[in-house]
């Protein structure tokens, strides 16, 4: 039996740099730079990146689930995980190679590199139980969660040359200036790079039984654990509770930036030095409420980093204060990192420890269906009631608003939208049983 007394270990810091190297991906290609290529250098619709993400998260979530439960019955969850982080890094680097204005196989590549990203994640969450065990791979969660911010805050000032030619202005020696396109090949070699001490460090605990089983038995199993999960109470309802926080996090994520900018009327280098702040802030979140829950009920935690999403949320929406609008952008990057942190420990203390692939490939089926839903909800509630919508030049008279107010109106119920959302997952998430931090089956 490993010892898994501490966390100071390189197996634990092999798998917290997997989440350090694919945040990197998730940061420079989803993020910063592919949709305002598409959009800003070819001169193409959003729905040119809207529509292939879209695509690859559903792939996701029709195959993550049949996948895991794969995984579950032998001991091949790195296998897994190499596959796709290496399918996801050539496809990447691939888009290189791509003359501009083909559009058409760009899109391919990303619908295959985003499918492969989302992909690894139910694998690489499974492996957590072997790095650490009961209450600690709570806090090793958290680790991970962290790490994975710092890598994305890294990862951008990393890949930034290749773009520009610079770094915030000093020049760097052999670099010059690519472009956006200039950030697809150097995300890749990252990626790959910051994954290997994963794959050469952490040693997967092995399954108690090992047999061989067809796609077709995948689903079948899927299927009959959903049917049969009062076997283990709560686990269904954690995951539809789940389904509306991820939903309402997504969102916030995607559009943080545009509500700032059109509500809030801050510009460029506010919003990104805005950004940087939440992202450490969930950097010490993520320490933070992870250490926390090692020594309490991971429920209340949950349930109280929840509480905390709506409050915020609403305080956006109450106040254009400045100082009170950075102060809440601190605090949602912590209320962020502990939702990531308390999530992943929270589903593998309620299942079985041989069944934690089927069960991440049905959490991961969980947030990517809310990757598609929630953005979906705030655009049809900002078109309802912008100036021009169905609703919003009724309201604006009957509420007597100014123009500006008339343009903000749309993104603060956007945002009361996802403050609802959270709200009804919490009280979906009231009756979940709260966990022992012994996991089930070790």
């Amino acid at each position: 039996m490993r010892d898994h007394s501490s966390v100071f270990r390189k197996d634990v810091l092999g798998w917290s740099l997997y989440d350090f190297a694919n945040t990197i991906y998730s940061m420079n290609i989803v993020s910063l730079y592919l949709k305002r290529y598409i959009v800003e250098d070819l001169g193409h619709s959003h729905a040119w990146f809207d529509i292939p993400f879209s695509i690859s998260m559903l792939l996701s979530a029709l195959l993550l689930p049949a996948l895991g439960a794969l995984s579950d019955h032998a001991t091949k969850k790195k296998m897994f995980l190499f596959l796709f982080t290496l399918t996801c890094c050539v496809a990447v680097g691939g888009m290189s190679l791509v003359p501009t204005g083909a559009l058409t196989a760009i899109v391919i590549l990303f619908i295959l590199a985003n499918f492969a990203y989302e992909a690894g994640q139910p694998f690489y969450n499974a492996l957590l139980y072997s790095v650490a065990e009961g209450p600690q791979a709570r806090f090793v969660s958290g680790i991970g969660v962290a790490v994975g911010y710092i890598g994305s805050s890294l990862g951008m000032l990393l890949v930034l040359p290749f773009v520009t030619g610079d770094l915030f202005g000093f020049q760097i020696p052999l670099i010059t200036g690519w472009g956006k396109t200039g950030s697809f090949v150097p995300t890749a070699m990252l990626f790959m790079l910051f994954s290997v001490p994963l794959f050469l460090w952490v040693r997967e605990t092995p399954v108690k039984s090992t047999s061989r089983i067809s796609l077709k038995q995948a689903y079948r199993e899927v299927w009959d654990g959903l049917r049969q999960t009062r076997k283990y109470p709560g686990v269904l309802r954690f995951l539809i509770a789940d389904y509306f926080f991820e939903d309402a996090a997504a969102t916030v994520i995607l559009n943080i930036g545009l509500y700032c900018s059109v509500v809030l009327g801050m510009g460029e280098s506010s919003i990104t030095i805005f950004l940087a702040v939440s992202a450490t802030s969930a950097v010490a979140g993520s320490f933070l409420i992870g250490k926390i829950s090692e020594k309490s009920s991971l429920k209340v935690v949950l349930g109280s980093v929840i509480v905390g999403w709506v409050l915020a949320l609403i305080a956006f929406v109450a106040t254009n204060n400045s100082a009170v609008v950075w102060a809440l952008g601190s605090i949602v990057g912590i209320l962020l990192g502990g939702l990531w942190t308390t999530s992943r420990p929270m589903l593998a203390e309620l299942v079985p420890r041989e069944e934690l692939g089927r069960f991440f490939g049905l959490f991961a089926l969980s947030g990517r269906a809310a990757a598609i839903v929630g953005p979906l909800i705030w655009t049809v509630v900002i078109l309802l009631f912008s100036p021009d919508g169905l609703f919003g030049p009724a309201m604006a008279k009957s509420w007597n608003l100014s123009t500006s107010a008339a343009v903000e109106l749309p993104y603060k119920l956007g945002i009361l939208s996802l403050a609802v959302m959270m709200l009804i997952g919490l009280y979906i998430f009231r009756k979940v049983p709260r966990t022992s931090g012994n996991q089930s089956g070790s």
